[in-house]
């Protein structure tokens, strides 16, 4: 439940700018270009961010880093709601960019370290659910901020604004500090503490985990020392007994290069460099799709809501809207300050809980259908959704259409994971998943800049783009091996 809180708060802050776009449209002057920048910036901080928190979760521990990571968010949310340029509000939703990754990227680890490996799969599953409550959260939590007048706590004109979607920005990093004091009980990952050598204190993890999980004293416990043994070229055993005594000296500094050399050699040579372009360009193209229409959702749904007070009874497409709603901005119909109609929060929660069936399901029918057939069966219906955005001609078909798109979506991420951990060798399988998914975030930047500076007049090319990148990655499922690992024992 912990760990499950801490992934939803990073769900929550990854996806509060998609309310920030149409509120903040007015006091930053934002054109359709500068939401596409604004959206973009925070994911260039998880690309440069996930290798900092990396590096820092093994010098220091993960549950440390998940920690720093969850405070930088929340001081970049409390100061972003400070600023009052559009630059300096830029560069602090870097910093939360910078932040969110290292806890969404280490909890994973962190909570898979305290399972056995029978458990362990099942539970890690159970944890995607949780990305799905922090995104069904925050509309609520939009709605009943930014739609509130009495938090535009100063004048209209002031010097200093500060205006219930910056009490929201606020709002939405209080979250990132509590579940810091949910993480505070717990232990080191005992893992982490068996590989940094400190048997003694892994050891005192382990026990007390026993006296709580059986109610039984320290005494009770059976294992009196502990041996961390590696696999491969790495192989380093240690032996401690209850006084952290070591009977082996771990390796040199050169013996550890000359292995980490060799295991960025196999991943580059045939037929695990095919295999790890192709999970790139998958990821690439997911994310491209997935996180960018993810953050402009709640902005195309309050420029259908502009268009329907505007042209009452006309139908029109996505497109024809955002053209629409653009010139008559242009034309100053559209006058600043807005209120965000109702019905963005109510369609922005639909999409959400629509994604509740798909993720408790993957779960439990993805050993039945099989990883693989999973994954190009969902990437192609997922970009046939995608097209069909083009085809709409009101509010409530694209309403629908987002909902179908989004369930199937939200949840391919995962089961590509999945299916990299099965094709890849243990000893390369993490450094695959690194790159893949900074493959994806690239592709997220560039497909919120593209669709910003597209939006408005030929909307109709990101969406093409949308809709060929996931069937082609669909297509290309169809090559990937089932698997390169010996089956697992019973």
């Amino acid at each position: 439940m912990s760990c499950g809180a801490v992934y939803a708060v990073c769900a929550l802050s990854t996806t509060t700018l998609s309310f920030v776009l149409p509120a903040a449209k007015c006091d930053f002057h934002l054109s359709s270009s500068d939401k596409g920048r604004l959206t973009a910036t925070p994911l260039i901080g998880m690309c440069v961010g996930s290798y900092f928190w990396g590096n820092l979760a093994d010098a220091r521990g993960r549950r440390k880093a998940i920690i720093g990571a969850l405070l930088l968010d929340a001081l970049a949310a409390f100061v972003s709601s400070l600023v009052q340029s559009f630059p300096a509000f830029l560069a602090c939703r870097f910093f939360s960019g910078f932040g969110i990754i290292g806890a969404t990227g280490l909890i994973f680890p962190y909570f898979g370290d305290f399972l056995s490996l029978r458990h362990r799969d099942v539970m890690l599953c159970r944890l995607e659910v949780f990305w799905t409550f922090g995104t069904i959260l925050l509309p609520g939590i939009a709605w009943l901020i930014i739609q509130d007048p009495r938090l535009n706590i100063t004048a209209e004109g002031a010097d200093f604004q500060y205006t219930s979607w910056r009490v929201f920005v606020a709002a939405c990093g209080i979250p990132s500090l509590l579940v810091v004091l949910l993480l505070l009980p717990f232990p080191e990952s005992p893992r982490y503490l068996l590989h940094m050598n400190k048997a003694e204190q892994a050891l005192q993890v382990l026990q007390r985990i026993f006296v709580v999980n059986t109610k039984l004293t320290e005494k009770d416990f059976p294992v009196e020392s502990m041996i961390s043994a590696y696999d491969g070229e790495e192989a380093e055993v240690v032996a401690a007994d209850n006084n952290g005594n070591e009977t082996k000296s771990p390796l040199t500094w050169n013996q550890r290069w000359n292995a980490f050399w060799n295991r960025k050699k196999m991943l580059v040579t045939p037929p695990y460099i095919g295999l790890l372009v192709l999970c790139c360009f998958v990821d690439f193209g997911l994310m491209f799709s997935y996180y960018t229409l993810m953050m402009w959702f709640p902005d195309l749904f309050e420029r259908f809501s502009q268009f329907s007070s505007l042209s009452p009874g006309v139908s029109a497409g996505v497109c024809e809207v955002s053209a629409n709603v653009t010139r008559d901005e242009l034309l100053g119909k559209n006058e600043c300050p807005q209120a965000i109609d109702d019905t963005v929060y109510i369609h922005t929660l639909v999409v959400a809980l629509s994604c509740v069936p798909t993720a408790l399901s993957v779960g439990l029918s993805i050993n039945m259908v099989g990883k693989k057939l999973m994954l190009v069966m969902m990437l192609i219906s997922s970009g046939l959704a995608a097209l069909g955005l083009n085809l709409v001609r009101s509010s409530l078909q694209n309403l629908l259409l987002s909902c179908v798109f989004e369930a199937i979506v939200s949840c391919t991420e995962a089961v590509l994971f999945c299916v990299i951990c099965e094709i890849f060798p243990t000893k390369v399988a993490a450094t695959a998943m690194a790159v893949t998914v900074t493959c994806g975030r690239v592709g997220a930047i560039v497909g919120n800049v593209v669709f910003g500076a597209l939006v408005d007049q030929h909307c109709v090319v990101p969406i093409y783009m949308f809709g060929a990148l996931l069937i082609t990655s669909g297509l290309l499922c169809i090559i990937l091996p089932k698997s390169t690992r010996p089956e697992r024992p019973q």
